[in-house]
């Protein structure tokens, strides 16, 4: 079984869209709740700053083999850049995603305005736009240089309707 990744940062749409998406044959998970589930618990702040990346990409691994094992295809969304307890970036290699069985990914982006209003909405989180407009050009950049180690095919799409990302999907 093969996985698609859906990428972009916090609060851009990923989980929505992939919840939306009716595919079947699919399961959907995101990549947050998988390390939950295989951890017993999260280990990252409410605005998303994670103590311990590497133990949390290994339970990902795990999680994912889990259901690959099960004859279930994942659509997995994610990131390619995570902020640390420090709020730094952590770039995850493409030895993390080489681990996930992927066959491609798909980049979410939107306009860093919305993705303030989302933080701040759903998260209760303030973040500058030039803040998030640094981050998404952080995740795309590694989302290139992770599709181009590992040979997968790169969709970006921007703020796209559920339409746009089925065509995606269907694209990959």
């Amino acid at each position: 079984m093969k996985n698609t990744f859906v990428a972009g940062i916090h609060a851009v749409g990923k989980s929505y869209l992939c919840g939306r998406a009716a595919v079947s044959g699919w399961v959907h998970s995101s990549a947050s709740t998988l390390i939950k589930q295989e951890l017993g618990g999260a280990n990252w702040t409410g605005a998303k700053l994670v103590d311990d990346p590497g133990r949390n990409q290994k339970a990902l691994i795990a999680a994912v083999k889990r259901i690959n094992a099960e004859a279930q295809r994942l659509l997995l969304d994610g990131h390619f850049v995570l902020r640390d307890a420090q709020d730094q970036f952590v770039f995850l290699g493409a030895e993390v995603f080489a681990d996930l069985n992927l066959e491609a990914v798909v980049l979410i982006e939107a306009p860093a305005s919305l993705i303030a209003e989302r933080l701040e909405s759903r998260d209760g989180v303030a973040r500058h736009v030039s803040e998030i407009e640094e981050f998404q050009l952080a995740e795309r950049r590694q989302a290139e240089a992770v599709c181009a180690a590992l040979n997968l095919k790169l969709t970006v799409l921007n703020a796209p309707t559920d339409e746009q990302f089925l065509a995606g999907l269907a694209n990959r």
